[in-house]
C-alpha cells in the first residue's frame, strides 16, 4: 500500500501541515435495490460511453484528507 500525502491547510492547527490522501468509494444509489450489481453495471456502462471510463470511475471515489500532526479529516467530494 502506497502513502501518499499533500500539503494543504489544516483549520484546526491553522498552518499548512502535510495530509494522508485516502481514497474512499462513495456509496451507491442502488443500495436497497434488488438486482442491485445488474443496475450498477448499467449506469456504470452508460455513464462509461458518454463521460469516459476514467471520468465515471474517479466521480465515484471521494477524497479524505487526513492531518498528520492533529488527526483532523477534510472530505473533498
Amino acid at each position: 500500500m502506497s502513502k501518499k500525502t499533500e500539503v494543504h491547510f489544516c483549520p484546526s492547527c491553522g498552518v499548512e501541515r502535510h495530509h494522508i490522501v485516502v481514497l474512499v468509494r462513495k456509496p451507491s444509489g442502488f443500495e436497497n435495490s434488488s438486482n442491485r450489481k445488474f443496475k450498477e453495471f448499467v449506469s456504470g456502462l452508460i455513464k462509461g460511453w458518454f463521460v469516459g471510463p476514467f471520468s465515471v470511475s474517479m466521480d465515484d471515489l471521494s477524497r479524505h484528507l487526513i492531518c498528520e500532526k492533529c488527526g483532523t479529516k477534510i472530505i473533498e467530494d
